[in-house]
C-alpha cells in the first residue's frame, strides 16, 4: 500500500510541476512564479516558503506574504489587476513578513499578537538567514525589518472569501500555533495548508499546541478529505490528500510511546523527530 502511495504522490507532484510554466520573475530573480491553471498561482520565495494566488472574477486573494524582504506586492500586481485580499494560515515570519505592503490582512484572532512578536527584526534575521542560506534580494536593505502598520481583521472557521464565483473557506487548524488555519478551495477540491501538513511539522516551538491537540487538527481534517484532493502547503511541493492519514499514525506513534525517534538539527537546536510513512513530526517530548 505505501509504495502505490509513494508511486501516486510522484506522479501527482510530476505532472504538476510539467504543466506549470513560469510566468514572472523579479529582476533578480528572488521570486519565482509557477502558473498551475489560469487562476492560481505559486510565487515561490527561493525554495524557502510558498505564496499562493487564487483569483476569481472579481477579487484575488493572496494566501501568506513570505519573508518580506523584497518586493511581493509587484510580483502580485504583475500577475492580476483584480482587488486584492491577504489571510495569514499563521503568525510566523516567513508567512507574514510581507504583511506591511498591503493594507489589510486577515488572520485568525489567536495569532494576532503573534504577527508582531514574529516579525520582530532579531527573530526575522535568524529566519531569513537559515531559510535562504544567506541569500539576499536587492531590495534587502530598504524592507528588513519593516514594521506592519497594516489593517487586521479577524476570521473564524466557516468564514468564506468570496472572490467572485471562487470560494475559499477558513478551517481551523490549531496546533502548529494556536490560531493556525487552513483555506478550502470549495470547486477546485485544493487545500492550502501553512505549517499544518509540511512533510516535517515542526511542533516543538514554544506558541505550539501540545500534540494531542495537533492529532484532533488532523483527525478533523480527515473527516472532511472527501471535500478535497490535494494539499498545497506552506512549504515544499503538493501532496495527496491521503498524507494527512501517515501524519495521523506518526502522531498516535509518538503518543503511545512506539515511535522509534530520530533528531532533526534546525537552527534552534536538535529536535526529536518522529517518522511514519512520507510524514516527519519534530516534537517536545515534554508537551504532549
Amino acid at each position: 500500500m505505501k509504495s502505490i502511495h509513494l508511486y501516486f504522490l510522484l506522479l501527482y507532484t510530476l505532472i504538476i510541476f510539467r504543466s506549470t510554466n513560469l510566468v514572472a520573475q523579479t529582476s533578480d530573480s528572488w521570486f519565482s512564479v509557477k502558473k498551475l491553471d489560469s487562476k492560481t498561482w505559486i510565487i515561490d520565495e527561493q525554495g524557502a516558503v510558498n505564496v499562493y494566488l487564487l483569483e476569481g472574477n472579481d477579487k484575488a486573494l493572496i494566501i501568506d506574504t513570505g519573508l518580506g524582504i523584497a518586493d511581493l506586492l509587484s510580483v502580485i500586481k504583475s500577475i492580476t489587476d483584480k482587488p486584492l485580499m491577504v489571510v495569514n494560515t499563521h503568525a510566523h515570519s516567513d508567512h507574514a513578513g510581507a504583511n506591511f505592503q498591503f493594507e489589510k490582512i486577515f488572520v485568525h484572532p489567536n495569532d494576532i499578537k503573534g504577527i508582531k512578536e514574529f516579525n520582530s527584526p532579531p527573530i526575522m534575521n535568524e529566519i531569513i538567514s537559515t531559510l535562504t542560506n544567506g541569500n539576499r534580494p536587492s531590495e534587502f536593505e530598504l524592507y528588513k525589518g519593516k514594521l506592519c502598520n497594516s489593517q487586521i481583521f479577524q476570521v473564524n472557521e466557516g468564514y468564506v472569501f468570496d472572490l467572485g464565483g471562487r470560494k475559499i473557506e477558513v478551517i481551523e487548524t490549531p496546533g502548529h500555533t494556536s490560531g493556525s488555519i487552513c483555506l478550502l478551495d470549495i470547486d477546485e477540491k485544493v487545500l492550502y495548508t501553512g505549517d499544518t501538513n509540511n512533510t516535517i511539522v515542526w511542533l516543538f516551538l514554544d506558541e505550539c499546541l501540545p500534540l494531542s491537540e495537533y492529532l484532533k487538527t488532523l483527525k478533523k481534517q480527515v473527516s472532511r478529505i472527501n471535500e478535497f484532493d490535494t494539499l498545497m502547503p506552506g512549504h515544499g511541493l503538493p501532496a495527496s490528500c491521503e498524507f494527512i492519514k501517515d501524519q495521523i499514525e506518526c502522531v498516535k506513534n509518538i503518543l503511545n510511546g512506539t515511535c522509534k525517534n530520530d533528531t532533526l538539527k534546525t537552527f534552534l537546536g536538535n529536535r526529536t523527530l518522529c517518522k511514519y510513512g512520507f510524514a516527519k513530526v519534530a516534537y517536545n517530548p515534554g508537551n504532549l
